[in-house]
């Protein structure tokens, strides 16, 4: 059974439901063993999902230790979260062909090798992961990765007939988001508007909208915990069509969520998300700050890879001050908060500065409360640009568990404001701000 938590507070309205399907599917970590002190940093690096680091690391290690199965391992998930899926399964094909390859390490590929299928969206394949997963654990194991791949078992079963997602791209395109930010976009002929996120696993549709659609909704048993304790079941289905502007996809897996998980107490309500294998598959995308979405026939080359993927979630560096530090960029976000490690790191700095709140966090079924400081302004550097922010929040307690509690800062919105417009490129992993 897939719980589902809350962990990007303090969205816009519209757009805080990605982080409930985003962490459904982030895949634990899993240790490796270190047979020396540089194998142990790796495996620090990628415990805290700082791909960057490990992705710098990387071919200084490999040259005095040679190929290791452990340096293929972080070869792969190195290949994976520059979205290099393909190149990521190569890498770990070869070593699933290693002789003797403990089983620990056994385990690590087929998770990797599950989401790689997962982004190439080869479901059967992901599903035959998962079964190799589950035959290496003995009945009844509760570790994460058992209870991880086990809960994804309905959702995989669910999608194993279904082919991969299909693009064409026949053209650029210049959508006109309007003050919503919101998509245009037709599924099977039916037009829509939804909210783009690209912290979402998959995109979203409400089940009415589906059941008026006629599209066949499949059991996936997507459990997900609210922030009032009340549980929710989603499931999924397939579109044979969706449209994009210039855009066509065929074999566009949503999930179905009920109604009321996508209303809002002001009102507010959505039809759906756009999420990240649609939003991927455009190859680059350009915000403008006249709320207008170009994208590209052919996307451009980007010299600059200062985005990473931790399974579908955007991560990327700030600087504050001399330091280095890894965030979340979500596009779902109106406004960037700071997290638990950022208050301990520069707890001084933030008492002395800022002053005493409660943060209210819209979540599935009410309001989260967190203790927080508030500063007048945080100066920080996103993608070699200069950015400051008025009134920033920093929480004061972890809103993640303490192996996920890694990331110092959800980048929303408000740090692009001042920029005529922000590229994404997903061919390149790079942010480019104008």
């Amino acid at each position: 059974m897939l719980l589902v938590t809350p962990t990007k507070p303090n969205r816009a309205p519209p757009a805080w439901t990605a982080a409930f399907l985003a962490a459904a599917l982030i895949a634990p970590a899993i240790g490796v063993a270190a047979e020396s002190p540089a194998v142990a940093d790796l495996q620090l690096l990628f415990d805290q999902r700082d791909f960057f680091a490990l992705r710098d690391s990387l071919p200084t290690v490999a040259a005095s230790l040679q190929e290791s199965a452990e340096i293929q391992f972080f070869r792969a998930a190195t290949e994976q979260a520059f979205n290099r899926p393909a190149a990521s399964n190569e890498t770990l094909a070869v070593l699933l062909a290693t002789p003797d390859l403990e089983r620990e390490l056994t385990l690590r590929v087929r998770h990797l090798q599950l989401t790689n299928h997962l982004r190439l969206h080869r479901y059967a394949a992901a599903l035959e992961s998962a079964g190799a997963i589950i035959s290496e654990l003995d009945e009844g194991d509760e570790s994460p990765v058992g209870l991880d791949v086990r809960g994804k078992l309905p959702l995989l079963r669910a999608l194993a007939d279904v082919p991969p997602q299909v693009t064409d791209v026949r053209g650029p395109s210049r959508l006109a988001l309007g003050n919503t930010r919101r998509i245009p976009l037709t599924i099977q002929g039916t037009k829509y508007s939804f909210t783009l996120d690209t912290g979402a696993n998959f995109s979203v549709i409400r089940r009415s909208e589906a059941q008026k659609l006629g599209l066949e909704i499949r059991p996936a048993n997507l459990v997900i915990s609210t922030s009032t304790a009340r549980k929710v079941v989603g499931d999924v289905t397939v579109a044979r069509e969706v449209e994009i502007g210039k855009i066509r996809y065929s074999n566009v897996v949503f999930l179905v969520l009920p109604d009321e998980l996508l209303s809002f107490p002001d009102g507010q309500q959505i039809q759906g998300l756009v999420g990240f294998p649609v939003v991927e598959a455009m190859g680059e995308v350009v915000f403008r700050r006249d709320n207008v979405l170009e994208i590209p026939y052919k996307p451009p080359r980007r010299a600059h890879q200062n985005l990473a993927l931790n399974d579908l979630d955007p991560l990327v560096q700030i600087r504050y001050g001399k330091d280095s530090l890894l965030c979340r960029f979500d596009t779902g976000a109106n406004q960037t908060v700071f997290y638990e490690p950022f208050f301990e790191r520069y707890r001084e700095r933030v008492e002395s500065s800022g002053h005493p709140i409660t943060a209210k966090a819209g979540g599935v079924g009410g309001i989260q409360e967190i203790p927080s400081y508030r500063l007048p302004k945080l100066a920080l550097t996103l993608a070699s640009a200069g950015v400051t922010l008025r009134r920033a929040e920093i929480y004061t307690v972890p809103i993640r568990s303490s192996d996920e509690n890694y990331l110092y800062c959800n980048v929303g919105l408000d740090a692009l404001e001042r920029f005529r417009s922000y590229a994404i490129n997903f061919r390149d992993m790079a942010l480019v701000l104008r």
